[in-house]
């Protein structure tokens, strides 16, 4: 095979490929064996058709195609291996010159990974802040876990401050509108404005119109139906060393709020670091350009379609076709809105990449296999969570985890 790469652009390459007429008669006698399994005549078995009398029947043409196919599949793969490319699209492929007993010349035109020139990662310092867990925030949780362990009673008046409401409502405003049940606790609010304020003062089986700002449209009124399904009555459990006791092994109230708080704060942490992480890229990216490639950005777009898809379905409970006339756009414009968000997204990973190159970040086999064996550590059968793990697919996980890790050790977050 030999070759020739030339640069149409930062991030597109198009490849002439050259096989000997020898090699492609190769891959044209393999072609031919292949069609003779499934060809039937009468007077031969299935599969025992000379090739000649095959190659009559289906055209020296239509093998010459299965022939170039393969040529160019193999020699496609052989090419990315010795040209070290890092295609990031699938080849658009041209036969240039197909004969036998010549020369099979194919091209083959590819999306790569943009080379990245980085500014100074010296420069690049990202102030940390200390966390502060206040008072308030540890009451917070602990009214959270009294609520999760109240008890409930049924009431028949309207539904008052602290209540637990359960109710069903439905969107008039929108054409096919589903019902969708919900409950609230009064005072905690709810995600469509207006409705705690509704619900307020209702009883069982009252049923209600309001109406709500459009989060699409801020100039626009949506109208909103609601029936309460049921109002109860919650009796807090109160704060002593006995409650806490029953929360797990904690000897008093003290252990408990100081388990919190230490909840509490590697949560913190934990949001802390997600957000000077994103600081950094942001940073790097602001002092660095380069082109994307676009199939890179179509496939975000295509991700992130397919989690709103997902997340409309479970949370709440429609299709996106519904969720689309809730928002009054069709799948093409919200996949245009997507883009950029998608493209900020694809900036960040290509950063990270050359990040990797360029500081010769690896992951090695042995930290890989310990990562792996402490995945597996939390599964209760552990053999049997090896068996049904994808290897191949953790080990890559892990992988780019464990990378990751290290290109933020270089910031320190």
């Amino acid at each position: 095979m030999k070759y020739e790469i030339k640069e149409i652009s930062t991030i597109k390459r198009v490849a002439e490929v050259e096989i000997t007429a020898e090699d492609f008669e190769n891959y044209y006698t393999q072609a031919l064996s292949e069609i003779s399994k499934g060809v039937e005549m009468d007077g031969f078995r299935k599969g025992k058709v000379p090739e000649k009398i095959v190659e009559d029947k289906v055209s020296q043409e239509g093998v010459i195609g299965e022939a170039s196919e393969a040529a160019v599949r193999d020699n496609w793969i052989k090419l990315v291996k010795e040209a070290n490319i890092e295609a990031v699209s699938q080849p658009k492929v041209e036969i240039v010159k197909v004969a036998r007993g010549n020369p099979f010349i194919f091209t083959a035109e590819f999306e790569i990974l943009p080379e990245i020139k980085l500014p100074d990662l010296k420069g690049i310092q990202i102030k940390k802040e200390e966390i502060k867990i206040e008072e308030k925030d540890i009451e917070d949780t602990l009214n959270w876990l009294r609520q999760s362990r109240a008890k409930m009673s049924k009431k028949d008046g309207p539904a008052e401050n602290n209540d637990f409401v359960e109710f069903t409502f439905i969107c008039t405003s929108i054409e096919n509108d589903q019902e969708k049940k919900d409950r609230i606790v009064i005072g905690k609010s709810h995600y469509v404005p207006g409705m705690e304020e509704a619900l307020l003062g209702m009883k069982e089986g009252e049923e209600k119109d309001f109406e709500t700002e459009n989060p699409q449209d801020k100039k626009e009124k949506l109208k909103i139906h609601v029936k309460v399904d049921s109002v109860s009555k919650m009796e807090l459990p109160e704060v002593n060393d006995e409650w806490a006791k029953s929360l797990g092994k904690f000897e008093d109230v003290v252990s408990l709020k100081a388990d919190i708080k230490k909840g509490i704060t590697e949560e913190k942490e934990i949001a802390q670091k997600q957000q000077k992480r994103e600081e950094v890229v942001k940073k790097i990216l602001e002092k660095t350009k380069f082109e994307v490639p676009q199939v890179l950005i179509e496939r975000e777009v295509g991700f992130m379609m397919d989690n709103i898809k997902s997340r409309v379905n479970s949370e709440l409970q429609i299709s996106l076709e519904e969720y689309l006339k809730q928002i009054k756009k069709t799948e093409e414009e919200l996949e245009k809105d997507f883009e950029k968000i998608a493209e900020e997204r694809v900036k960040g990973f290509l950063v990270l990449h050359q990040i990797t190159k360029d500081e010769k970040i690896e992951a090695g086999e042995e930290e890989i296999n310990q990562k792996i064996e402490e995945l597996l550590s939390q599964y209760s059968d552990k053999e049997a969570a090896r068996k049904n793990m994808n290897m191949e697919q953790a080990k890559m996980y892990i992988e780019d985890e464990l990378k990751r890790e290290k290109i933020f050790k270089l910031f320190d977050c």
